[in-house]
């Protein structure tokens, strides 16, 4: 955790901030005076360094309550004995030269370019493993990443490593523990339709931008087809599997995918004749997606639950509701029909 994150942080508790920071273990990393302003605390402007907390605490001087910093990542957790859903992504790399991850990035966050994040301060709300916060602080942002999961969160670190813009924390996205107003740029994709309660999530999300600050969201449609029919019906078995068996179980189902779905893809897809016989099969899109990544994304399906789907006039209304201007929607089609939705905040 470098310091220039602190300013970012509230109590998700009782929105308290700042947060007094005690420093237990850190250690120094390179930091150019491009990435930080000199009188930065934790900076040494001489060494050219920033202090990077590996352990700590971080105490509300409003309510009291205290949070863990460990294996330098802010614990902000308002019940941290409830323990969330556990995630494949312990397992999970990607490779970050592999284009397919910013075309993904870049699709879904429709209507927005690389341009649009240069000089933001963003906020990744759901982030997973932080592939997406990745192309955001290359796109010049500076970029916290936030999941609830301890997994997600801990291989968001090692994949953003070396990233000094890249920021992350563990939190819960339906209490964000950063204060109002903090980011110009909060982006939430294939998270909503996973809360019990997707609405208040997002009116929270929406206070943590300023006036002209932008929010957007990516949301499933109405869920069809042999895939939506798999997912339900494994889902009913697996729900309460420990996580290394819901991982075997895992492994097994990518790989029939890999033999069944995404080899055929690969090779048939350029044909035209054929074309649109292979965009039918599960999840074929995934077919450039390596594989531990497709065994996490198989988990998170069967482990998580999709407790609501959209409608594009839905998404629109919301950003309605909360007073947002420049409202753009637009429909994305794959295996199933789905949803991108940006405003800017009034």
């Amino acid at each position: 955790m470098k310091h220039t994150l602190l300013p970012l942080l509230a109590c998700p508790a009782c929105g308290g901030y700042p947060l007094a920071l005690a420093v237990s273990r850190a250690t120094r990393e390179t930091a150019w005076s491009a990435h930080v302003s000199g009188d930065a605390p934790g900076y040494d402007r001489k060494a050219r360094t920033m202090e990077d907390v590996l352990e700590g605490t971080l105490t509300c001087e409003a309510c009291g309550r205290t949070y863990p910093v460990s294996n330098g990542i802010p614990r902000l957790l308002t019940d941290p004995d409830r323990a969330p859903p556990a995630s494949a992504h312990a397992w999970t790399t990607f490779d970050k030269a592999e284009r397919v991850w910013e075309e993904a990035f870049l699709d879904v966050i429709q209507p927005l370019e690389p341009a649009d994040f240069l000089g933001r301060t963003a906020l990744d709300a759901g982030a997973g493993f932080g592939r997406n916060a990745l192309f955001a602080a290359r796109y010049g942002a500076e970029v916290v990443a936030l999941d609830e999961s301890p997994e997600a969160v801990d291989a968001a670190r090692r994949n953003l490593a070396g990233l000094f813009s890249a920021h992350v924390v563990q939190g819960d996205v339906t209490a964000p523990p950063f204060r109002e107003g903090a980011f110009d740029l909060v982006f939430c994709l294939g998270v909503l339709h996973h809360l019990r309660e997707p609405r208040p999530a997002f009116d929270r999300l929406g206070r943590l931008l300023p006036s002209g600050g932008r929010l957007s969201v990516w949301v499933y449609g109405p869920r069809q087809g042999f895939t939506a029919l798999a997912n339900r019906a494994l889902r009913s078995l697996t729900t309460q599997m420990e996580p290394r068996q819901l991982h075997r179980v895992s492994r097994g189902i990518a790989l029939g995918l890999r033999v069944f779905s995404h080899t055929p893809t690969r090779y048939l897809e350029p044909i035209p004749v054929l074309r649109g016989v292979v965009h039918h099969l599960p999840v074929h899109d995934h077919h450039r997606w390596p594989f531990p990544v497709v065994v996490a994304d198989v988990y998170d399906r069967l482990r998580i639950p999709v407790t609501h789907t959209f409608t594009g006039e839905t998404v629109e209304k919301w950003f309605e509701d909360q007073g947002f201007v420049d409202i753009v929607v637009t429909r994305r089609v794959r295996n199933n029909e789905s949803f991108r939705g940006t405003g800017v905040r009034r």
